[in-house]
This record gives structure tokens, sequence and C-alpha cells, in this order.
């Protein structure tokens, strides 16, 4: 059918619920996702009112007709907003569970369960601590995923706040009859629609006829005013065309008449709506580094499993023994503790932020934020406080600022101030209630709150009320009421409006006190006052007045607005407001201190290009006059790389009179130049950029739900000063982070060189494995995370965003594995050879033993001193050995807690300040002696109870970290061996 086609038919194509072209469903979604970030190309809103009712079918009297209706209405679709897919969440869930750092636990979940089956293979009892193992690594895994799902899942409704800005019914003509009730959802294109003030527009439409209809764009535009939207002629960008009324917007003044250009998914919401639900965000900067962790500890546990293979291939070991010893140290190089270390960290770090107003949604944000290297800032209601207000005012050949201490004082002895205050309250749509709220779109609101605290608007109105109006329209360009002075018993016009349009009507202007005739020279000093206030990005309305003659317009004259009978020219010029939405106070502050910590402030903004550079210069985004600024125009013309380059080239710019589609190519562009990119914004237009931003922004008090819920962090008091709080949390949960993994990885040496010299040297097990899991899942924990809790380093602030700086580097290794952890593991084979000597086996003696140690059948192994052993025996005294072992690890992690507390200072110069931490190492220390020594646990854990002499057995290595570890950081501090230490061990 013809009226199908139009100039975006292509588009419209993919959108149909039947999916005609039989792509598969993630083609589909890409194919859209394509298409949904093209500029909307479109000449409905150009061509003549006639020619369109011919494409569309129409007609502007009848409207469509039921059967044409129906017919479009099964095509294209119901005028609702289509979800990306109806299995989001179970994939959401997969990902959560197989994803980073989870994949390598799975992996060592696996490994331990099959090394049981191979083992039940072989023994008729075996040893049931790998079965444990495997199932506590599952457990770990899926607390940590669902733990994650839940957090991000509430982001998956995008788009059902979406939907719940869409209106149910609205009022609709289908074969000449209008219905009231029509349900929104069987709106279709070509349908006529009637709205008018306290509406929500329906759909796209292009307006036919209208009266005073003003609608608040807001949402899609981040224009702070309502507009005027009338039958004129429209511009090339729809979203800035006059004629056209978007879905999902308000009409806030007035009513019009529409033909619906488009429904559902290809409306200006519907755009916004399908990008921001489609498009993945890019991965967090931790996330990246845990993928990198894992595969350099993958390799390295493969290659330790290589290793072992050889050699127990050359040791004449079987094949399935030595299948066995290979599971077992690619199991013990995995740090089972560090996923829900870094999860918990995070958790407690969000719960500190929320009492500092910042809501963090997703985890990982956290952390991202402290990396953060550009922020693309929306304007209003982020920057501004998304209410205008009179800032300035201009009577002849004098500017007031609304600021100023004397104001009030000028205010009683200035006549022009007088007249201005009477014309304002007079000539306003805007009206005051019972409880003195006032309501009326910004501009009007903003003239009646400024006149509020120097007059009484209501009483001026019951002296002089309303006759009749002529509202404000884009055409004419003012507004116009005549007033019944009762006190004087004549009739006064009061007109507001465009400055350039005014002037132009008057002939007097109020000079001094009195009255004088317009001169050139005055009408020079009106237009370069305008000028200069249109500069700083206010909005100028100009104000004037005329007294009628009583003689010619007696009372009970008959005013006619429509074939107007009283004078609109000859009028008294009594000056001109300043309109602003003002920036937030603490803003400036707040950017200075984020341009300090070398971060990259832009503004993005749907404003007027001199009201974002006004504000820009303002809050200290610019501070030259010079700033550069692009448009959306701009930007239309630009190709990705231009773009780039015009990034490289301005460090400070700002981008006006964007569409949602452009602040959503300039945050992939400062993505490419691989930037980390927050982006803040409260309206649905920056709903995509905070999708696909590294760290989506909202705010808590103006922000819309749709912002809320596609956002990472919410800043519940809308203060822009928040995200330096945020900067700082993340800066410092980085660091903190940094001293939780390494402090986890000083116990996995430890943990993995036991297992070689058993396979390597065949020596009895000096730790098992449940041992090794009461240390990363249990003694280490509390320690661990406490560590989030210690405070920022004095720099944190001043220095530049992170660039290379991962989370887990060489020098943190090379300390971890060729110096701390190579300690750790001497306490415990010396804890280990200690307690197997007062039993009767000297350490030359234990080399090559344990094949025989280890044979059920065997009950005669002699020890040193000639001493025979049952198995019974044997594996009591291994227990025993086994626990010492795990004490040793355990005092021994105890100093290297204090010993990560600071990665430069001494710990005698930071102190042990950090309660948390003193109370996670008390509880390091009591958890190993209730697994020593209370029955069940020890039994469960293979632990046992230990002389009290055992557990000062590592005390002289514990002195020895502590002292060789001052002695580094004194290195580090001062530079010495020509910066060996820095080079190699400061992390």
């Amino acid at each position: 059918m013809y009226r199908r086609s139009s100039s975006f038919s292509s588009i419209t194509e993919l959108f149909r619920p039947n999916n005609p072209r039989r792509l598969r469903s993630r083609d589909l979604s890409s194919t859209r996702l394509n298409a949904l970030k093209k500029e909307i190309e479109t000449n409905t809103h150009l061509i003549p009112l006639k020619d369109l009712y011919t494409r569309l079918g129409t007609d502007p009297i009848k409207g469509l007709t039921s059967a044409a209706a129906v017919d479009l209405l099964e095509y294209y679709g119901p005028n609702t907003l289509t979800p990306t897919s109806h299995f989001q969440w179970p994939k959401m869930l997969l990902k959560c569970l197989f994803t980073g750092f989870s994949i390598l636990i799975w992996f060592g979940a696996i490994l331990c369960l099959l090394s049981y089956a191979i083992e039940s293979s072989m023994k008729a009892r075996p040893s049931t601590d790998n079965l444990y193992l495997g199932c506590v690594l599952i457990a770990v895994d899926i607390i940590c995923g669902l733990f994650s799902f839940f957090q991000n899942f509430k982001s998956t409704k995008i788009l059902k706040t979406f939907n719940n800005m869409i209106p149910m019914s609205t009022k609709c003509i289908r074969d000449g009859v209008w219905n009231a009730e029509m349900p929104v959802t069987n709106l279709v294109k070509g349908d006529i629609v009637h709205v008018k003030a306290g509406d929500v527009i329906p759909a796209d439409i292009r307006i036919i006829e209208s009266k005073g209809f003003k609608v608040d764009i807001s949402s899609l535009t981040g224009e702070s005013r309502a507009v005027t939207r009338s039958n004129t002629e429209g511009t090339t960008n729809i979203l800035e065309s006059q004629n056209v009324a978007f879905f999902s917007t308000q009409c806030v003044e007035g009513w019009a008449l529409g033909v619906v250009l488009c429904c559902g998914d290809l409306t200006a919401l519907g755009r916004v709506a399908g990008l921001a639900a489609r498009l993945q965000p890019a991965p967090s900067p931790l996330c990246r580094e845990i993928s990198r962790f894992m595969w350099y500890m993958s390799m390295w546990a493969l290659g330790l499993g290589v290793f072992i293979a050889a050699s127990s291939f050359i040791l004449g070991y079987p094949f399935i023994q030595s299948t066995i010893f290979v599971i077992g140290i690619i199991v013990a190089n995995i740090p089972e503790g560090l996923q829900p270390t870094i999860t918990a960290s995070l958790t407690l770090t969000a719960q500190r932020m929320v009492k500092k107003n910042c809501l963090v949604k997703n985890l990982e944000a956290i952390e991202a934020l402290g990396a953060v290297t550009i922020i693309c800032s929306d304007k209003t209601g982020t920057l501004t406080k998304n209410k205008m207000c009179v800032r300035d005012i201009w009577t002849w050949n004098r500017k007031y600022s609304v600021l100023d201490l004397d104001f009030e004082d000028n205010l009683k002895n200035d006549k022009a101030l007088q007249a201005l205050k009477t014309c304002g309250a007079l000539c306003s749509t805007a009206t005051i209630d019972e409880n003195g709220e006032i309501h009326g779109d910004a501009s009007e609101t903003a003239i009646l709150t400024f006149l509020c605290a120097y007059n009484d608007p209501a009483t001026v109105r019951q002296n002089y009320p309303k006759i009749v109006e002529i509202p404000f329209n884009s055409t004419n360009k003012y507004q116009v009421s005549v007033h019944q002075d009762k006190n004087m018993s004549r009739y006064v016009v009061v007109m507001k409006g465009a400055p350039e349009c005014i002037l132009t009507r008057c002939n007097t202007v109020v000079v001094a006190n009195n009255n004088a005739n317009i001169t050139n020279e005055i009408k020079e000093s009106v237009n370069k006052a305008i000028e200069d206030l249109a500069t700083t990005g206010e909005r100028v309305l100009a104000f004037a007045d005329l007294i009628l003659d009583p003689k010619i317009f007696p009372k009970n004259y008959e005013f006619d607005t429509e074939d107007v009978n009283f004078p609109l020219d000859g009028l008294r010029f009594i000056g001109i407001t300043g309109l602003k939405d003002p920036p937030r106070e603490e803003v400036k502050n707040a950017i200075e201190r984020v341009r300090t910590a070398g971060v990259r402030v832009m503004m993005v903004t749907g404003d007027h290009p001199a009201t974002a550079r006004a504000v820009a210069q303002e809050v200290g985004i610019a501070t030259t006059p010079t700033c550069h600024v692009v448009t959306g125009n701009d930007l239309r013309n630009m190709t990705p790389d231009l773009l780039y380059l015009t990034l490289e080239k301005h460090y400070e710019i700002v981008f006006a009179r964007t569409s949602p589609t452009q602040k959503l190519q300039i945050v992939e562009a400062c993505q490419r130049r691989g930037g980390v990119v927050a982006v803040t914004g409260d309206g649905v237009n920056d709903a995509p950029a905070l999708r696909r931003a590294d760290i989506g922004i909202s705010m808590g008090i103006t922000g819309s739900q749709v912002s809320k819920q596609t956002a990472d962090i919410i800043l519940m008091d809308d203060n822009f000063a928040t995200i330096v709080i945020g900067i700082e949390e993340g800066r410092k949960i980085f660091d903190n982070l940094k001293k939780s993994v390494c402090y986890i990885l000083i116990s996995n040496v430890p943990e993995i060189l036991p297992v070689l010299m058993f396979i390597l040297f065949s020596i009895p097990l000096p730790l098992g494995v449940m041992t090794i899991l009461c240390v990363d899942l249990g003694t280490d924990m509390w320690p661990a995370v406490s560590l989030s809790y210690e405070s920022a380093e004095a720099d944190v602030m001043s220095r530049p965003p992170r660039q290379g700086d991962g989370l887990v580097s060489a020098r943190m290794l090379y300390l971890v594995y060729g110096h701390l952890g190579l300690i750790e593991f001497a306490a415990g084979m010396y804890a280990y050879f200690t307690v197997m000597a007062e039993h009767g086996f000297y350490p030359s003696d234990l080399f090559g033993i344990r094949q025989r140690w280890d044979n059920e059948a065997v009950t005669d192994v002699r020890d040193s001193l000639g001493q025979e052993w049952t198995y019974e025996e044997r594996k009591e005294l291994e227990r025993a050995c086994q626990a010492t072992y795990f004490v040793a690890v355990v005092v021994t992690q105890i100093m290297n807690g204090i010993i990560c507390k600071t990665r430069f200072n001494s710990i005698f110069d930071v102190g042990m300040k950090n309660k948390v931490l003193n109370l996670g190492l008390i509880f390091e220390l009591l958890l190993a002696c209730i697994l020593c020594y209370v029955p069940v646990l020890n039994d469960f854990f293979y632990t046992y109870p230990l002389r009290l002499q055992w557990w000062f057995l590592a005390v002289p290595f514990v002195l020895l970290l502590l002292g060789f570890d001052e002695f580094r950081k004194f290195c580090i501090r001062n530079w010495l061996f020509d910066g060996w230490y820095n080079r190699l061990t400061y992390y």
C-alpha cells in the first residue's frame, strides 16, 4: 500500500513486529541498534500538509477510516515500546555466574571434582578433601554471581520506565467521529489527535492547528523552559522544528490538533529507549583488570601443571597419580578468597558512599569512578538548578543585579522598577494557589517568584483585574492583556515579550522617574543591553505598558482580542529582565578539584550554544571566552575521525544543541581515545549516553526515572560536588584493593610450595586441602576486606588518573612470590620440620618417605630414632604438622596484614588506626584457635590441638618480615640502591 511507504520506510520495516527480513534475534537487535544510532532522516515535517495527508492516507477533518487503521495497526504493530529480548534475565544470570575471575574458580571446582572421581576409582576410602573444596568453590561462585546479578538486574528494566511515560488514552478522530478515550496503543500513522494543557503527547505529531500551545520538551532536549509549537514552517532538524510535538512530552499550555507522524519505537522517545535498552555498557576498568589477572594466573597455573606433569613422568609416577598431582597444583594456584574479598570490599564502600549521598547501583562503578579521565556533564539540572530565576534587570541606562546587596533599596526609589513589578504581576499566565505555590511554565514562574520576594502579586492582581488577554505565540512574540485600574477607574494595557518586538511598539520610555520619547540613542542603548544579557546566556524579556484614555475607553468598554480594538502600539517601554537557570553554588569548586585530579570536564547539552558557553564559563569548564563550542549541526557534518581530532585539539570544549544520538557519539569518541568516561544527566535524552559510558551518573532529586534506571550511580542530593567524593573513594578503594590482593596472594605462596615439595621431594604433605580452605575463605577474609577501610593517601586527589597501573602488577608479583611469600613459606616449613623432629622424624629422613608414609598396608615406618609408626599414628602426626604449618601461616599473615596497610610509608608513622583491621587480625587468631581446638571442627578441617610452644615457632619469621619490609620501604622512600627496590617491589 502506498501509505505505508515514507522517507524512512527502510527503518520502519526493521521494527515491524513479525520480523519480515527473517533475521536472527541477535542480528536483528544489532541491525536495529545501528539504525537507531543514526540521526532521524525524514521530510514529513517539511512537506506541505496537503502532501502529508496524501502520503499518510488520512483526512484532516475525518481522520483515518477504521478499516485503514486496523490494517496499519496489524502491519506496524501497537504504539508502544517493544522490549529488546524476552530472555534478558537468564542471559544476565549466566553472565554473572560465568565471567571474569569466576571462570577460573569454576575451572578449579571442576578439577577438584575430577580429582575426587579419579581417587574414588583407585581407593576404597578416598579422601573427601577435594570433594569438599569443589563444593565450596561452586558455592563461592554461585553466591558472588547471584549477588552481582541482583545488583545489576534492576538495570534491565529500562524499557519499563520508558513505558511508564506513555499516556493510557487520547482524543482521536476516525471516520469523522471523535473518541476521547482512544487507547494510545491503538494509534497509527495518519491518525488525527487533539491535545490540551495537562495532556501527554500520545505520539510524534505534526501540528495542524493550535492556540497558545506550549510543550515541555526538557526530557528530550534539556531546555529548561516550555517551547511554543504551532503550524509553522519546519527546520531540517526535526528535533528543533517548531511544528512537531514529540511522544511523551507534556502540553503545559493551550491546545493543538495534530497528525501522527511516528508511533512506538520510531518516535524520538522510542529511539532513545531503543538505544538505551540495546547498548551494552563498556567493561569497567576493574573488570578488565580482573580478566587480565585471570589470564596471568591461568598461564602460571598451567605452566606449573606442565612442569609437574613432566617432573612426575621423569620421577616415574603412574599416569593417574600424575594427573592428580597436576590437578592439585593448578587448584592450589587459585586464590579462592579473591573474588569474595573484592565483592565485600566494594559492597562496604558502596554502603559508606550512601552516607555521603551517593547511591551505587553497580559495584564496579565505584572503582571505575576513581579511574575516570573525562566527565561529560549535562547542563540542565546537573550543573544548574533546573529552575529559572530573574538574575538581572535593565531600566533606562542602568543595570541592576538581583544579587546586589542594595537591590532592594533601588527597588523602592526607581519608578521604572515599580512599574515593572506591576507589569510583571499582571502580564503573566502563572497562578498562585491557596498554599502560596506558583504554577506555570519556567519563565512565568521565575518572574512571579521574583516579584513575591518584593511585592504581593495577588494583591496587585486584585487591584487590577484582568479584562482580556492575547496569549503569547511564535508569530507575534508577545503576550498582552488589558486590566482595570480600580483605584483610578481606568484601563491599563500591559505587554511582555521578545525585546526587539516590544521596543518597536513603544514611543516612550521611563527615564529618571519621568517619561521620555524614545530616540535612536535610547534604542541603541536598549539593543546593547539586550545583547549584553543574551551573551551571558540569559533569556531576555521586555515589559511595556500604556494607560488608556477613559474618554475613549470608558467603563464597561467591550474589548475584542480577535479584531483588536485597543492600541498595541505607542506603549511606554519599562525595562527588560534577564532570566537564567543559575549554576549550583558548589559546582565551580567541585570542577576545580576534579581538574586538579587530572580529570577533563566537558559540557554536553541540548540547550542553546550561547547559554551553554555562558554557564561553562561561570562554573569553570571554560576558563577563556574563546572556549570551543560545537553544535549539533556541526556534529552532523563531522566524520568520526574529525570528531576525534576535535577532541584532541580542544581541551576546553562545549557541545550544544546535541541530540541523544550525538551525545552517544561523543561518549564513544572519548572512549576510542582511551578515556574512561563518566556521563552525568537527569533527562530521558541522557539515557543512551548514560548506558554506554563507563560510569553513568544520574541526579536523585531532579532526575527522571529513566535516567535513574539507566545510571550506575545516583547522586541523591543532585550535588555535582558528590562526584568529587566518588572519585576520591574510587581512587582510595583501588589503592586499598591492591593492598587486599597483595595480602591474599602472599598466602598463596605457602599454599603452592608445600604441594611442590610433596610431589618433587616425596615428603608427607605439609598443608592439606581443607587447611588451605581455612586460610583462603576463613582467616584471611576479614583482614583482607578490612584493608578497604584504610584512609586515602595524601596525594589521592592531586595525582593524575592512573594509566597502565594495574590491580596486579609485575612488581606486586615479584614482592609476593620472591620475598614475602617465601618468608611465610619458610616459617611454615620450619614449624613443620620442628614438629616432625620433636616426634623423631628429622628433615633428612623425610625426603622420599611419602610412598610408604601414605600406604595403609605399611605399619612399620621407622623414624630417625628407630621408632616404628603405624598408619593411624603417622596420619595423626601429619595432622599435627599440617595444623602447625597452618598456624605459622596465620601468624605470619597477621604481620603481613600490618605490612600491607601501607605501600610507601613506615608502619610506625601510619600507626594502627584502622579499628576494623585490628579486630580482623584478632579474629584471624581466634578463628585459628577455634579450628584447632574445637573437636568437631578440627576433625572436619583436618587440624589438631597444638602444644602452646608450637604457636611461637613462626615468631622469628614475623620479626624478619617486619624488619625486611621496613627496610624495603625505607629504600623506596629514599631511592636507595639506585631505585632497585622502587623498580622491583613498589606496586
